[in-house]
């Protein structure tokens, strides 16, 4: 079991929390919404070809909890909602929800597949701290 424990980013930047009620968020023009690595198109390319349905698609979310504030979740969905934005990299598509990008615009998703195990890792710009193990985030 790994501590969770709040580790500076350097170079981050503090965002104000979130945006006010219905107001939706749009990426700023030029701006990356998420850089896929290689490793993450191999591998996910993997797993869907295991799961032989063409329509899913990666999909990236945050949600409340965790011990830092944030925490980060990935699912397969088949449905493309209305506020999603689409990165395809390498014959993949990832989805994030339009509340999920204020938080997770411009980052690095990769995977790594280590002695100490394999697992998605984001690195987030937007983060001003972050868990011991990873996986949540405050802002």
């Amino acid at each position: 079991m790994s501590a969770c424990k709040s580790q500076p980013n350097a170079g981050s930047s503090c965002s104000t929390g979130g945006l006010p009620p219905g107001a939706p968020f749009v990426l700023p023009e030029g701006a990356t919404a998420l850089n896929i690595s290689d490793a993450v198109v191999d591998k996910v390319g993997a797993m869907l070809a295991e799961e032989g349905d063409p329509n899913l698609k990666l999909r990236i979310f945050v949600t409340g909890g965790g011990c830092s504030g944030f925490q980060y979740g990935f699912a397969f969905d088949d449905e493309t909602k209305a506020d999603d934005t689409c990165v395809e990299a390498g014959g993949i598509k990832v989805l994030v929800d339009a509340s999920s990008l204020q938080y997770v615009a411009g980052a690095q998703i990769d995977y790594e597949d280590k002695l100490e195990g394999a697992r998605f890792v984001i690195r987030n710009p937007n983060a001003a701290s972050t868990c011991g193990c990873g996986s949540s985030f405050s802002v």
